[in-house]
């Protein structure tokens, strides 16, 4: 065994007495624990809120979603042909996600004394089924063609409708050069949090959007994908588009379509969410700070309290650098220590507001009720280990004291 690491194992982190563990020591390992305590914390209020954010982004609109080329604003958006063909260049890209038709139809809904535009989206798919069901407050999604003029509402427009489950409203499209009045039933109504979406967001058939939007037999409004990772999304787009780029010029598909992206539709939210990594830097840094200052007083501090032990190792031939890791190591005891509980108190913090949710938040101003923690072992992993590498090459330049500590005047001190 090494001779540093055997005396660093021999050596304790208590007083001259072996009584009690010093108050400097004591102020370091607090400062460790709560270091990695907010650091840990933060990190999984980070990951929860933008896992939340971007999951009901994702819920409301696809990842991908492919539409033909709209060659000016004035005129409609023409209709995907060849559907099948398109879904299937989708598939092969793809092969784990879920592929399927997408429809959105303006509309108003108007009761006798007030109104409300909104966008009805199809439900049914495989794509937004369990958000649309997770969200549900009141009623119940009905099977795909159960009722074909059931539509599902947000309890913001119920409320400002003055609408419950069962009550009957007449609904104004405009999918075509004509206006057409449809009266739909409220089946259910539901609640997201999210407050953007759903003031204008509400659900009807695939099959009776289509009718009403005019879409023909082996064509499709869009087609959406979703079921990829939330990080590859920006990448998963680019190759999509390259391959319907290179059917169309191989004449495999007769018209030019776009890939687009909940990213560029939501660019403000995700624009937002990449602020949260900004802090989190910030906080990071000023943690790991706060855990050196403390490490680094503590260091010297054992150092000052041994100064005959490093008198006695520097006459018996131990080399300033060997001392020096003896130190290091005896403060990589504080770290670890340290380190140690404070992963169990943070993993225990976020565990019980994982499971209990004891923690709220105004969803008007965060658009989720509650405080959302979400951690994965590969996080705490690397921030353990970063914490361990940082604190001992910041600890190597204060070690460096040993070697301005002469034996003769070593052996004197009092």
């Amino acid at each position: 065994m090494r001779v540093d690491l055997y005396i660093a194992r021999r050596l304790r982190l208590t007083d001259s007495h072996g009584n009690r563990t010093r108050t400097s020591i004591r102020i370091a390992t607090v400062g460790v624990v709560l270091s990695i305590v907010i650091m840990l914390i933060t990190m999984a209020i980070t990951s929860g809120f933008k896992h939340e954010i971007i999951n009901k982004l994702i819920g409301f609109d696809s990842e991908l979603t492919v539409e033909a080329q709209a060659f000016d604003v004035i005129s409609p958006q023409p209709f995907v042909e060849d559907a099948d063909e398109v879904m299937a260049i989708v598939s092969e890209v793809f092969p784990d996600a879920v592929v399927e038709e997408s429809i959105k139809v303006p509309a108003m809904l108007k009761t006798d004394d007030d109104f409300s535009a909104v966008v009805l989206s199809a439900y049914g798919g495989q794509g937004n089924a369990g958000f649309i069901a997770g969200n549900i407050i009141e009623g119940a999604v009905p099977d795909a063609g159960e009722n074909p003029n059931a539509v599902i509402i947000s309890a913001e427009v119920a409320g400002r409708l003055g609408l419950s489950v069962g009550d009957k409203i007449n609904t104004c499209f405009f999918a075509s050069e004509k206006m057409r009045i449809r009266n739909f039933e409220v089946v259910a109504i539901y609640d997201s949090g999210f407050g953007e979406y759903d003031r204008v967001v509400a659900y009807a058939p695939l099959a009776t959007l289509r009718k009403v939007a005019g879409v023909p037999d082996g064509c499709v409004q869009a087609v959406a994908v979703n079921g990829l990772p939330a990080e590859h999304i920006t990448q998963a787009q680019e190759t999509l588009q390259d391959a319907l780029r290179d059917a169309y010029y191989a004449r495999t598909l007769a018209q030019y379509l776009e890939v687009g992206s909940v990213v560029q539709s939501g660019a403000v939210y995700f624009n937002w969410l990449s602020l949260l990594d900004t802090n989190v830097v910030v906080i990071l840094v000023l943690m790991t700070a706060i855990s050196a200052f403390t490490l680094i007083a503590s260091l010297i501090i054992l150092i000052l309290e041994r100064v005959n032990m490093i008198g006695t190792l520097k006459m018996l031939g131990a080399t300033n650098a060997t001392i020096r890791r003896i130190f290091i190591l005896l403060d990589l005891k504080v770290l670890v220590k340290g380190l140690v509980t404070g992963n169990l108190l943070a993993l225990a913090l976020i565990f019980i507001q994982q499971y209990t949710r004891v923690l709220p938040l105004d969803p008007e101003s965060y658009y989720i009720a509650f405080v959302p923690v979400r951690i994965t072992l590969l996080q705490v992993v690397a921030l353990n280990v970063g914490a361990i590498v940082v604190a001992t090459a910041i600890m190597v330049l204060p070690s460096m004291i040993i070697s301005r500590l002469k034996p003769a005047a070593i052996l004197r001190y009092e």
